[in-house]
């Protein structure tokens, strides 16, 4: 990672459910992440975390740090892909929004990526509250098929997507190279050692392992639909 001054709170954000009031809004759940393309306030997310907004209940877009610290910014309409888990939105905005550069190199096995993401962390004194966590790890696979999966091709990650983290974008050095929208796989493995001491009792040790992959759209795909949409990324 190059610039040590980057700061999350500027590209990439929560999505929350809520409820529109005289006041304001009152905020139901935490539901995804999301972040900027454009100084114009157009964001990616993905297309099952505005799916998951019940009736009566609109989507927000939370800012939990900064000098817009606890307030919300309202989501005007979003797009959905026809066929894959990628949503485009637009949030009604007071400032121009700051946004990743995409990465301009090849999306392909032992690229080394990372993630900020949102996870739940409860309620303190009726107030949700977030973490924010970063995961690092490479590209473990890619195909140019779909595999029965929504996207229109697979990009595989070394580490898992935690509940939150729909919607985030993968980074390479600061720059956008993907979007995390789901799991492939999680497998528990164990590994047995027995040992037979001279008396002949035997002692046997086993441990246990967890392998979780990530799933994540490549940002030519998503590049693609967000032009076909009508909006420029990235300007």
């Amino acid at each position: 990672m190059a610039d040590k001054n980057f700061d999350i709170a500027g590209y990439v954000f929560p999505i929350f459910s809520a409820k529109p009031g005289k006041g304001g809004f009152h905020i139901n759940r935490f539901i995804g992440s999301g972040f900027w393309i454009d100084s114009k306030g157009h964001f990616l997310t993905c297309a099952h975390v505005l799916d998951e907004l019940e009736e009566d209940l609109a989507p927000v877009i939370g800012h939990p740090f900064g000098k817009m610290r606890n307030s919300f910014t309202p989501i005007l309409y979003d797009e959905k892909h026809s066929k894959f888990d990628v949503a485009l939105g637009a949030a009604k905005i007071k400032e121009p929004t700051t946004f990743l550069r995409p990465y301009r190199g090849s999306v392909q096995p032992g690229l080394d990526i990372g993630a900020f993401g949102f996870t739940d962390a409860g309620k303190v004194a009726k107030s949700l509250q977030l973490d924010v966590h970063y995961l690092k790890g490479h590209i473990v696979r890619t195909s140019e098929e779909s595999m029965g999966l929504p996207t229109a091709r697979v990009v595989e990650t070394s580490f898992g997507s935690p509940s939150g983290f729909s919607g985030t974008p993968l980074l390479v050095d600061f720059q956008f190279a993907g979007m995390l929208y789901s799991n492939i796989e999680s497998k528990l493995q164990s590994y047995s050692i027995s040992e037979v001491l001279d008396e002949g009792k035997e002692i046997r040790e086993t441990a246990y392992r967890v392998y979780e992959y990530g799933l994540a759209h490549h940002p030519e795909d998503i590049i693609e639909f967000v032009k076909a949409c009508g909006i420029k990324p990235f300007e």
